[in-house]
């Protein structure tokens, strides 16, 4: 996986196909919204994605990228 800046401009988009298909929830670092998706009950962290210039992240995406935040660097990085 990329390792993505945590200063990288993100946002956080609901994903709701039965309504209006897709809303702009927040806008800022990409480290603020990563703790910010998580901070949404598990269960319903599938409605909503993370979009950066770099690609779109899941919830499950979003944990490894704070993962590796927090793992100490390595040769390969």
């Amino acid at each position: 996986m990329l390792r993505f800046p945590m200063n990288l401009p993100a946002e956080i988009h609901r994903v709701d196909a039965a309504a209006t298909g897709d809303s702009r929830v927040a806008r800022g670092p990409l480290v603020i919204m990563a703790h910010g998706l998580l901070a949404i009950a598990a269960d319903r962290r599938n409605g909503f994605t993370i979009r950066s210039p770099l690609g779109e992240l899941n919830a499950e995406q979003v944990e490894e990228v704070l993962r590796r935040w927090s793992a100490p660097a390595t040769a390969n990085d």
